[in-house]
């Protein structure tokens, strides 16, 4: 079984089933009474929560098979990832196995960051997870792991969407074909910065430390 810092992986293909992705995001607010009496509301998260549903579908007995072994897997650990369709960039140069370098035609839709996850598939066994060490210009650099696979210019790296896993009942078409819908909804938004973490220091007095030594630091 795949995972990716305990999340259950699903390199299948969510993007052209035939049936709409469905996206949304979320955002935490706490609602306390104002001085006035009113309601008064404040933003406990800096970013929102991406939430991801999108159907599986199994083009084979094999791929079946392990498609509902990591469903199976997913459901008792409630945690998976998987790549984040419509955020994907197209490869601007083949990129060959063994290399430690993806050039990307363009950074966008997605903002690509250090300590971001990039996946490049072509079916459920032919996959590259790599974890993004560095972003120059259009350049994704990965120093902890070559490539395992060769990659042509236009092959389409996904970030990695990790998050709370849900799915729907099996939905069978024959012997050989099923489908999975499934959803995947962040628990921390991919860009860390929160709200009230303590401001730097500026130039001048500094700070007390209380309960220390109550002198200026």
């Amino acid at each position: 079984m795949n995972t990716v810092n305990g999340y259950v992986l699903f390199p299948h293909n969510g993007w052209a089933t035939g049936q709409p992705l469905k996206w949304s995001r979320t955002w935490q607010t706490g609602v306390a009474t104002g001085i006035s009496g009113a309601e008064q509301r404040s933003a406990l998260r800096a970013w929102p929560r991406h939430k991801l549903g999108c159907t599986l579908v199994a083009a084979s007995l094999q791929e079946r098979a392990r498609l509902d072994a990591r469903v199976d897997a997913a459901l008792k650990t409630g945690y998976a990832c998987l790549p984040f369709f419509g955020k994907g960039c197209a490869l601007s140069a083949a990129a060959r196995a063994g290399a430690q370098s993806l050039t990307l035609q363009t950074v966008t839709p997605w903002p690509w960051a250090t300590g971001d996850y990039a996946i490049l598939f072509a079916d459920d066994e032919t996959f590259d997870v790599v974890q993004v060490t560095s972003v120059v210009g259009t350049t994704l650099a990965f120093s902890l792991q070559p490539l395992a696979f060769s990659w042509s210019s236009g092959s389409i790296a996904w970030p990695l969407l990790f998050g709370k896993f849900t799915a729907d009942v099996e939905t069978g078409h024959s012997q050989w074909y099923a489908a999975w819908a499934i959803t995947i909804e962040q628990l921390l938004a991919e860009r860390t910065a929160q709200l009230g973490v303590p401001a730097p220091t500026p130039p001048g007095i500094g700070q007390q430390r209380i309960a220390k030594t109550n002198q200026i630091a």
